[in-house]
């Protein structure tokens, strides 16, 4: 016989009887706070029962969860309750979090099974079989969802519009270049437990009603109306939030424009200007700025370089064509702590047409060209800052979690990293970026030409690009001033890292058990193959514990606060139309002689500027029924090996959330994408 200590919690205020199976010995024991009892071998199942008397009969009372800790091992066996109990209480399955090499169960086995069944219906997995980007894979709904699945399907179709009914069935796709992804179909065919709740859906109706009924009366008010100049705007420009409000006041000012840079909602694009990347002949520079060969080497300036939409060809809106460019800019650091852009080249080759625009020309010539950039800035951060780098790896981060057992003690965080991530890319697939959806109806770029710049942004990804420590110092901006984004998100970093790093050392004792972990090199080898791509460059196993804690941080911080930095600011920064004009009407400028005039026919019109809006301020819209990060359901929250962890990670995030409101208080203009309650764990719209 072995002693051990049962422990519940919360402390039961009743007469609290824990019964073992016969086998163990004595078949019941009183509980009251700790507990020493003896059983002939280690529990796998208890029943909770609660002395029953007349009154007990209506009431209950709610147990947490009951520990069952060996007194010479120290092994703790955890009973996940988290319900009421009444007189005949439920019987429990012991739960605790175990790596494969300690767990050789049925039950486990089982996990496994299903798991990779879910993994095998969205794509291969596993080191042992040959790897193919062209097949596609059936996810096959579950029989018993169907009636339901009709019903809700039938609610968003009609009332939302935002999921579409496609003949084709839901199915893994490899695009060539691209990440792997699940496509057709709607998020119904997917195992009932990835669906939306129904406080979900409720929202995504309510957001969306509220969003089309906004559009119609600013439609309704403008019929028949056009721009003539830029204040014109304002006659769409309802509902605003106080950010958008206050760009729609500053957007001119060349300190506040820089700014966005750093500050709004694709603060990736920028780097550090060297001489091995000058593109803006430096003859031409000098004119304007004699200094400005010393302020490159000095390392005071820095470039936002949109090359990768070089090439790509232009779409038709309305029937008119429309245009596209891939500017360079230059910005400066002064030497008051603003950023200012100080020159802008609107096409990657220098030529007679393709003039440098700097702040000593025509003011009309400079606001346009500074236009022009950020019409490029917001295809480069909707298709790729946000879809590509968030979204769509996101997703291979949740299929590739399923490489793990539900006992994996990893797997209880990782799968907190994706909750309602399928649903909502399926949904963005099939409404956005499919054939008349609002990228190939609304924007300028051509049709299909949304996944030529998916492929040339994927071919720049690589895993340091992902990890936020690495990517600052590869793109040199250490040392920019006033760069909120950065050090709110290395904040945000390290705090996850901490996280993590406490949980991975209290379920690895050393670097082999990691080497050893079949489920957790599984995944890593999954992502390597469907999200990397089988990059030389990004690892396709784990060999230390160090080298786990940093990847499970990138994932960590991949679907929450990086998507939260460039998800949450969208309608701010594009609801106020010239300051991320969705298209262009006119080509580029070829000299310097700008009018008022030409800006606003270069603009977009009044209908593809309430589109816009609308889409804008949906996918801004903060759920009400998100889950922050580091917060997590009770059965995780309460295990062995993250109990402690998660109270340590809150405790940070609580401390990051007070500096952020200081410093906020302060500012006319505050970055709070970051703010950890307001962001989630994964990503959910």
């Amino acid at each position: 016989m072995a002693r051990y200590i049962v422990k519940i919690e919360p402390r039961p205020i009743d007469r609290i009887y824990i019964q073992f199976p016969e086998s163990l010995g004595k078949k019941e024991y009183l509980i009251q706070d700790d507990t020493t009892i003896e059983l002939n071998g280690e529990p796998k199942e208890i029943t909770i029962r609660r002395e029953s008397s007349w009154l007990r009969q209506f009431t209950s009372w709610r147990c947490s969860y009951v520990t069952v800790t060996s007194l010479d091992s120290e092994k703790e066996c955890y009973f996940p309750v988290f319900r009421e109990i009444y007189s005949a209480g439920p019987t429990i399955k012991e739960n605790s979090a175990k790596l494969p090499q300690d767990d050789l169960s049925l039950e486990r086995k089982e996990s496994l099974l299903n798991n990779h069944t879910f993994q095998e219906k969205v794509g291969q997995h596993g080191k042992d079989q040959q790897v193919s980007r062209t097949e596609s894979f059936t996810v096959v709904k579950e029989e018993a969802s169907q009636e339901s699945s009709t019903g809700k399907s039938l609610i968003l179709s009609v009332l939302l519009g935002i999921i579409s009914i496609f003949p084709e069935q839901l199915h893994f796709t490899h695009k060539p270049g691209l990440p792997g992804f699940v496509k057709g179909g709607n998020f119904f065919e997917l195992p009932k437990e990835l669906w939306f709740d129904t406080r979900k859906i409720v929202a995504l109706i309510y957001n969306k009603v509220k969003i089309k009924a906004q559009t119609t009366f600013r439609r309704l008010w403008n019929f028949c109306r056009k721009w003539k100049k830029i204040d014109d705007i304002r006659n769409v420009f309802w509902f605003p939030s106080k950010k958008a409000e206050y760009i729609s006041r500053h957007w001119k000012e060349d300190a506040f424009y820089g700014s966005l840079f750093l500050n709004g909602c694709n603060p990736i694009m920028i780097k550090r200007y060297t001489e091995d990347q000058q593109k803006i002949p430096t003859e031409t520079l000098e004119k304007v700025y004699p200094d400005i060969k010393e302020n490159i080497q000095n390392g005071s300036i820095y470039v936002v370089d949109y090359e990768i939409l070089d090439g790509i060809a232009e779409g038709i809106v309305d029937k008119s064509p429309q245009f596209l460019a891939a500017p360079i800019m230059l910005l400066q650091q002064t030497t008051e702590e603003e950023l200012k852009p100080i020159a802008i080249q609107l096409n990657q080759k220098p030529g007679e047409n393709n003039p440098v625009f700097t702040p000593q020309d025509k003011p009309e010539a400079w606001l346009l060209a500074k236009i022009w950039v950020r019409n490029s800035d917001f295809y480069i951060h909707e298709l790729v800052s946000h879809l590509l780098r968030t979204h769509l790896m996101g997703e291979i981060f949740f299929i590739a979690s399923y490489s793990m057992a539900d006992q994996h003690p990893l797997s209880k965080i990782l799968r907190a990293t994706g909750r309602y991530t399928l649903p909502i890319n399926i949904t963005a697939r099939n409404t956005l970026i499919n054939k008349g959806g609002f990228f190939v109806e609304h924007t300028g770029i051509g049709n299909d030409e949304h996944w030529e710049v998916l492929k040339r942004a994927t071919q720049e990804i690589t895993y340091e690009s992902l990890c936020l420590p690495d990517n600052v110092k590869h793109r040199g901006i250490e040392h920019l001033k006033n760069f909120y984004y950065r050090d709110d998100a290395m904040a945000i970093w390290d705090a996850i890292y901490n996280f993590v790093r406490e949980v991975v050392n209290g379920c690895y004792t050393d670097d082999e058990e990691i080497h050893k972990d079949p489920e957790l090199q599984e995944m890593v080898f999954f992502i390597y193959n469907y999200g990397f791509l089988q990059k030389s460059d990004c690892p396709s196993s784990l060999k230390t514990r160090e080298e786990a804690i940093k990847y499970i941080t990138m994932i960590m911080f991949t679907c929450s606060a990086q998507h939260a930095a460039v998800n949450h600011g969208q309608y701010d920064m594009y609801a106020w139309m010239p300051n991320g004009p969705t298209t262009m009407r006119k080509p580029e400028p070829k000299d310097k002689e700008v009018t008022e005039k030409d800006i606003m026919d270069t603009l977009p019109d009044i209908d593809t500027t309430l589109e816009s809006m609308n889409v804008a301020h949906f996918l801004s819209q903060v759920p009400n029924d998100f889950v922050p990060l580091g917060q997590y359901p009770e059965e995780v929250a309460f295990e062995k090996h993250t109990r402690e962890p998660i109270l340590n990670f809150q405790s940070k995030l609580k401390e990051i959330e007070e500096n952020i409101k200081r410093r906020s208080a302060l500012q006319d203009f505050p970055y709070e994408y970051l703010y950890p309650a307001g962001m989630e764990n994964s990503i959910t719209i």
